[in-house]
């Protein structure tokens, strides 16, 4: 009897799940992931007070983690115990990764072949085009990866030997997996991320080369190690290429000229460590959360510039969130191509489709939309305790999965961390995959007359 009960519930639960659509399954990947996080960060042993984190400080830290954002209630080297700090980097590596992604490699390795149905969540979640070679691109991610952190956790470990000892090893392979990740937690303590360590070059250094490699996206990746020429590199890696390093060099130049004479962030550093300092301030605003200084006491036109590449963030397929670099790109390349009267959209002797331009444009509008409406919750939730400006920070860096705050991330009240929790979840699995698991999608069945609207 109980045998017939559980095979006729698990073949319900089996036709449940192939009725959802792709984008619905990643969502789902998530929620389960962030619920199994919440759980076990709410369990006794996992903070040093024998206590477990609260219900509502569990799912915050569980999600920020999840979603790779990095925004935290918790001091983790003073809360966590050494399984709370697993969990955490779990979490962390799992959301950097996708649950998609790793639940392929195991059947992979199993020996089951990877079914159509499931090429198609993998494409959603990695935000491909198609499913040709998704496959084996899982695989190189998973590669790509371990080579990455392993390489750096124990660069980082030997860094960190004459400080802590042994313990170098687990402080080496978390941060490496943080930064990689896009996450920007850290095990320093007292929520100060890198600011008393803002004269280490050598740290500084490594945790932008590991922003840096984690925010290209696996596809850039891909390329860059397969292809190795220029002339052979996809669109999608030309674009992603010149976009970052546009974004991370204008990122520079703003926030040392902002900030070079401000002697409560830069102002007291050596001009070299001023330097190294805004670049690496520029790599971690675009989806890490590292910051070398203290936000709370930069200038207001510095944190709205931050504002301003939080919002544009990594690149697709990738562990960060924001906008995507190739989003703003399609977008500024539209406008250009209107204002000088051309129908079509090249670059790099490639023409874009409109499709992609629409995209784009309802990626963007999305995202302006869902930033609004969780900007005004949180300033509501708030009560005028904080400057609206702090929060609009911490907003985009919670839907960017940025992970930076002004300072104010401690003083949030139940609701507002749950809009946060809200904003991180939407802007990790992306507003565009979010808004589809929503809806139905229709074809167009019939063909309507053509008239047109003024605009501008």
């Amino acid at each position: 009897m109980n045998f017939f009960w559980y095979q006729n519930r698990t073949s319900k639960l089996l036709q449940f799940i192939f009725r959802l659509k792709p984008t619905q399954l990643v969502l789902i990947s998530f929620i389960v992931l962030i619920a199994a996080g919440t759980f076990f960060l709410a369990l006794p042993w996992a903070t040093l007070d024998g206590q477990g984190l609260t219900v509502i400080d569990a799912l915050f830290t569980s999600t920020s983690a999840a979603c790779v954002t990095g925004l935290t209630v918790i001091d983790v080297q003073k809360e966590l115990t050494f399984f709370g700090t697993v969990v955490l980097a779990l979490l962390i590596q799992v959301g950097g990764l996708g649950m998609m992604t790793l639940g392929a490699m195991v059947a992979i390795i199993l020996g089951r072949k990877v079914q159509l149905r499931e090429r198609l969540v993998l494409q959603e979640s990695l935000n491909l085009d198609g499913t040709g070679g998704v496959v084996r691109l899982t695989l190189r991610i998973v590669k790509y990866t371990l080579v990455i952190e392993t390489f750096f956790a124990l660069l980082l470990a030997w860094h960190f030997y004459p400080e802590f000892g042994w313990k170098s090893l687990g402080y080496g392979c978390f941060h490496a997996i943080s930064a990689f990740c896009n996450a920007g937690f850290d095990l320093f303590g007292n929520y100060d991320s890198l600011v008393l360590r803002n004269q280490d070059a050598l740290l500084l250094l490594v945790t932008a080369a590991l922003i840096i490699l984690g925010g290209l996206g696996f596809v850039v990746l891909d390329d860059l190690v397969y292809k190795r020429r220029w002339s052979r590199f996809s669109l999608q890696t030309k674009v992603v290429l010149v976009s970052t390093f546009a974004l991370i060099v204008a990122g520079t130049a703003a926030i040392y000229g902002l900030e070079f004479s401000n002697m409560k962030t830069l102002g007291t550093l050596p001009p070299g460590m001023q330097f190294l300092n805004s670049f690496l301030m520029s790599v971690s605003t675009r989806t890490a959360g590292f910051n070398s200084f203290d936000l709370g006491v930069a200038r207001d036109i510095t944190l709205f510039v931050i504002i301003l590449l939080m919002f544009v963030g990594a690149s697709p397929a990738s562990t960060g969130g924001g906008i995507k670099t190739t989003t703003l790109a399609v977008i500024i390349l539209t406008t250009v191509a209107v204002l000088r009267g051309r129908k079509q959209v090249v670059i790099f002797g490639r023409t874009l489709e409109p499709a992609l331009q629409n995209k784009a444009t309802a990626v963007f509008a999305l995202t302006v939309i869902w930033i609004t409406f969780a900007f005004l919750a949180l300033a509501a939730a708030d009560g005028g305790q904080h400057p609206l400006l702090f929060v609009l920070f911490e907003t985009v860096s919670a839907y960017a999965t940025v992970g930076l705050s002004a300072g104010i991330t401690l003083d949030w009240n139940f609701a507002g961390k749950l809009i946060l929790v809200a904003t991180m979840f939407v802007g990790r699995v992306g507003i565009l995959t979010f808004m589809l698991s929503l809806m139905e999608q229709d074809a167009d069945l019939i063909k309507y007359p053509s008239e047109n609207v003024m605009i501008g």
